[in-house]
């Protein structure tokens, strides 16, 4: 009996077979940074990127966008009438500092959530799964494959209509505990279960054991 043919094994977005030849290969979401390549063992290549969902953005400007309207609403309405009390006593006082109390929220939560956009890359290979950290100082960490096999997708509506979602992972020292709001969440997820379980596109090989022990 002559041996079976292996086919390159290619990955696609939509969950749908392995193409055969002529098919383009995956692209990434994201760039894997330039030092993750020299961590890279033999025979091992990146296949699949991302990073946390801009839609973490559209929340707080929309707060900030609120706060300025409704600031010049009120100031419109004291303009239209002279005598009215939002003109006179305190609470002009009170206007202003309530303004720039509610505006300084905002302003520091899209601070924040811009951070995390910027500071979040996971980054899978067909070997293992890097979770990359940080701004300005970057923290690689190859996550264990007993967290990878009890990780959960949790996607809710928005999540499933603009392709992002949340994947859990049980604590575990060295271990982030969540990746929140990250594009294409139903493909990262698969390749956290193809990492863990040895699933090298249509082979089947031995996982590289990262297990952590609590």
């Amino acid at each position: 009996m002559e041996p079976r043919e292996n086919r390159p094994a290619i990955r696609v977005h939509a969950g749908a077979p392995a193409p055969f030849e002529g098919a383009a290969p995956l692209t990434l979401t994201v760039g894997a940074p330039p030092k993750l390549a020299k961590m890279l063992l033999p025979g091992e290549r990146i296949t699949f990127g991302t990073a946390v969902h801009p839609v973490v953005l559209l929340l707080p400007a929309f707060y900030l966008l609120l706060v300025v309207a409704l600031s010049l609403g009120l100031s419109w309405f004291a303009h239209q009438h002279g005598g009215a009390w939002l003109r006179s006593g305190l609470w002009p006082s009170v206007q202003l500092a309530v303004e720039v109390a509610l505006g300084a929220a905002a302003l520091g939560m899209l601070v924040k959530r811009y951070f995390r956009f910027l500071g979040l890359r996971v980054v899978a290979t067909n070997r293992r799964i890097f979770a990359i950290r940080g701004v300005i100082v970057r923290r690689i960490t190859p996550l264990g494959n007993t967290a990878l096999a009890a990780s959960t997708l949790s996607q809710g509506f928005f999540g499933r209509m603009f392709g992002y979602g949340s994947i859990d992972l049980p604590l575990a020292d060295g271990t982030p505990d969540r990746f929140r709001d990250v594009r294409d969440a139903l493909q990262l997820y698969r390749e956290f279960q193809a990492v863990a379980n040895g699933i090298d596109g249509d082979e089947w090989k031995a996982a590289v054991r990262q297990t952590i022990i609590p």
